[in-house]
């Protein structure tokens, strides 16, 4: 590990707010605005004959005459209240941040003139595994790896539960946040004030609260910054969520809420972006931070085509289309995808009753006799309204009512009595003979008795269909 974002398509505009006070960001401030070029997070930073600079993304960006601004909580700010710094001192590696500015056509340097910084997560630390290089803060699910630049850590085994951290990530498709820089503070509880970034879900305008992850958001009392407005809210919508004091069990009462990281929507817009790969169709078409990616001109280094996928993580630079899609013109790419084994995290809460995986007396991804990604209208490896990937109504991979790749009252962290990838007393990718992502002669590599990890008398990869 060392030791030393979101590019979201909304609504909002361009409109950051240049707040201040000792109470904390969120009181208020002027507004600037400009395009948005870059999202990203900080690898570098020095200075040169012609002043100060910062390397995000590829690009060096001249800072000596910008604005900036640092939403967070220092080693020395023992209270935790939050504030808002300013000058290029503030900035560290490993930060996120979104940069206004201009960009040379050739994505190689840059001038900013604003600069905003802000974690996507500030909290008390709920679990460690130092092993595996995970961590949770407020129910979100954070993976420290070789490239995390950590502040105030001599490495993951000497993080404690209990002790404040913020985190500055990207985030994935599954859920898990990639931490770009971990940092430990003096703060402690209850005078820390949290900060929790996410995408809304479950939102009741009624009573006022939404889903993040697995933390319930009352807003009620919330002033709205940057332009956002509570008519704006909806399910999908990437916000932070800034509260006053720590969560009661998995309630957060929001104090303020601010719109997610975007960029320019100008078309032709150079623009260069951060993030860990979502929504994969092909090494051209995928989306980065929730913008569509299309990279079927684009020149690739740092690895290869089939580099690409769910979980990798590039930086692009290209041009916004008339329709927001971003034409990558180059792509980096930094890590390869994250392969997220068994940790000894507790598994998450399931609050609807739904889960990974199985269901119906099914193993691992397969449900009712249908494979990965088959049957009958259903999701990937879904079918009858079991499996991962949902169908009928159900969570992610989940049926029925049934837990996290449970069904029939077995075993761990699971909603309504079912248990982990087990059911009606099959194991781990077995069901009723069915094999890992197999199903009825349908899915991927298995049927009818077959599948990987076997089930009946037949053997790994084989079907009866050949």
């Amino acid at each position: 590990m060392r030791t030393g974002i979101y590019a979201l398509m909304t609504t909002l505009g361009l409109v950051l707010a240049a707040c201040g006070g000792g109470d904390g960001v969120g009181s208020g401030g002027t507004g600037i605005a400009m395009s948005s070029v870059a999202i990203g997070s900080i690898d570098s930073l020095g200075e040169s004959p012609s002043g100060s600079y910062m390397v995000v993304n590829g690009v060096r960006f001249d800072i000596s005459h910008a604005q900036v601004e640092v939403e967070g909580v220092s080693q020395e700010d023992a209270n935790g209240q939050q504030s808002l710094k300013s000058g290029q001192n503030s900035l560290k590696p490993g930060m996120t941040v979104q940069v206004n500015g201009t960009l040379d056509t050739g994505f190689s340097t840059g001038t900013a003139a604003h600069v905003l910084s802000i974690p996507e997560l500030r909290g008390a630390v709920d679990a460690v595994d130092a092993a595996l290089g995970r961590i949770e803060v407020m129910g979100a699910r954070v993976y420290v790896d070789d490239e995390t630049v950590l502040d105030g850590l001599s490495g993951l085994a000497a993080l404690q539960v209990g002790q404040i951290v913020q985190v500055h990530a990207l985030p994935t498709s599954s859920g898990l946040m990639r931490a770009t820089r971990l940092q430990l503070t003096t703060a402690t509880l209850p005078s820390v004030q949290p900060v929790l970034w996410g995408s809304v879900q479950a939102l009741d305008t009624v009573a006022r609260r939404f889903q993040l992850g697995t933390m319930q958001i009352q807003y009620a009392q919330a002033a709205f910054l940057n332009g956002l407005e509570a008519s704006m809210l909806d399910n999908g919508m990437p916000l932070y969520v800034h509260a006053a004091q720590a969560p009661a069990g998995n309630v957060l009462v929001a104090s303020f809420l601010r719109p997610a990281h975007s960029l320019s929507r100008q078309a032709d817009a150079p623009v260069v972006l951060e993030g860990v790969v979502t929504n994969f169709a092909s090494a051209q078409s995928f989306a980065l931070q929730g913008t569509d990616i299309d990279a079927s001109g684009a020149q690739i280094t740092g690895g290869r085509a089939d580099d690409i996928r769910n979980g990798a993580t590039l930086e692009v630079a290209g041009r916004m289309s008339a329709n927001g899609v971003l034409v990558a013109q180059r792509i980096r790419v930094r890590q390869r995808a994250v392969v997220d084994p068994p940790s000894a995290l507790p598994p998450p809460a399931n609050t609807n009753g739904n889960g990974n995986g199985n269901a119906g007396g099914n193993g691992n991804g397969n449900a009712g006799g249908n494979g990965n990604g088959n049957a009958g209208g259903n999701g990937n490896g879904n079918a009858g309204g079991n499996g991962n990937g949902n169908a009928g109504g159900n969570g992610n991979g989940n049926a029925g009512g049934n837990g996290n790749g449970n069904a029939g009252g077995n075993g761990n962290g699971n909603a309504g009595g079912n248990g982990n990838g087990n059911a009606g007393g099959n194991g781990n990718g077995n069901a009723g003979g069915n094999g890992n992502g197999n199903a009825g002669g349908n899915g991927n590599g298995n049927a009818g008795g077959n599948g990987n990890g076997n089930a009946g008398s037949n053997g790994n990869g084989n079907s009866n269909r050949g």
